[in-house]
Order: C-alpha cells, then sequence, then structure tokens
C-alpha cells in the first residue's frame, strides 16, 4: 500500500477582526432573510453592547486600519494573558456550550499503544455511565466523577488527535 503523501495539517489561527466580521456579516445575512436591513441588525447589536455603530464597524479593521481601540476578543485575549489565567476563556467557552483544552499533554509516541489506551479509557468511562445508571439515577457526586473523568478522556483524545495532525504517527515517529 502506498505511503499517504504528507498534508498541512493544521489551520493557522484568524485574526480577531476577521471574526468579529464574521459575525457581523452572519447577523446581517440573517436580518435580511428576517426581512431587515443589515444596519438595522448592527445598530441592535451596537446598541445592546452600549457601543456605537462606527466602533462596531472599527471592530472589524485590522489594527493598524481600526480605532485603536482593540475589539473585544483582542481584549479578552489581553486579559487571559495578562492574569495568566485561562478561566477567562474557559468561561467563554462553557458560555457557548463548550470547553476549552489547552494544549495537550504528551502521548504515547506508538499509534497502536496510543489508540488501544484511548479505546480501553473510553470503555472504562462507559462502565462508569452504566454503573452510575444501575439504579435509575445520577447523583450530584455521581456526576462529579463522570464530569472529571470525562475531562480527562477528552484531554487525551485532543492530544492523541492533535499528534495525529501534526504528523506524529507513522511520517518517521
Amino acid at each position: 500500500m502506498p505511503a499517504k503523501p504528507a498534508k498541512r495539517r493544521h489551520r493557522p489561527v484568524r485574526e480577531a477582526h476577521e471574526v468579529v466580521e464574521d459575525a457581523l456579516r452572519l447577523a446581517g445575512d440573517q436580518a435580511v432573510a428576517a426581512g431587515r436591513t443589515r444596519q438595522s441588525a448592527h445598530a441592535e447589536i451596537a446598541r445592546r453592547l452600549g457601543v456605537s455603530p462606527s466602533l462596531l464597524y472599527k471592530w472589524r479593521e485590522a489594527p493598524a486600519e481600526g480605532s485603536g481601540q482593540p475589539n473585544p476578543l483582542e481584549r479578552t485575549v489581553g486579559l487571559m494573558e495578562a492574569t495568566g489565567d485561562p478561566r477567562v476563556i474557559e468561561w467563554l467557552c462553557q458560555r457557548a456550550g463548550g470547553r476549552y483544552e489547552t494544549e495537550a499533554q504528551e502521548t504515547e509516541p506508538d499509534l497502536g499503544r496510543a489508540a488501544n489506551a484511548l479505546v480501553r479509557d473510553f470503555g472504562l468511562l462507559i462502565a462508569d455511565v452504566v454503573g452510575a445508571a444501575e439504579d435509575r439515577k445520577i447523583d450530584p457526586d455521581e456526576s462529579r466523577a463522570l464530569r472529571a473523568r470525562w475531562d480527562r478522556l477528552r484531554t487525551r483524545a485532543e492530544s492523541f488527535v492533535r499528534t495525529c495532525e501534526k504528523g506524529g504517527y507513522g511520517q518517521g515517529a
């Protein structure tokens, strides 16, 4: 079987102003689909944020071209970097219904062992879920234990996938 061609696997992080621009474009598209104007949607967003529409539009520009005021995404990253505390980002992720994952831990360098360990740990989590649900209810202590186990497994799975994305398995590693 021929070897898979090497691929670029890591996506660069987008600029904050590009993300803000995309979010405003989406809100504008949704407003138009609902029979309103983009400007009305953007004015409503500005009002809800307590800023002027012009500042909202400035946040869409690259920092060198903008108002000199960092947009909220840049300010949030600045807060995390200044405090050294990732809980700022963790909170945002939880508010959005997700979880924050830092750069993952080191992974087993052997693909077979790493994959087997991940599957084994997932099986143990499933066994814990089944055990907790045997009495047809899950109490707060069981819920916390499941969350802790799930978070550890999620971190290990993320490490595994990131190692795969970096070409860490099967390319001379």
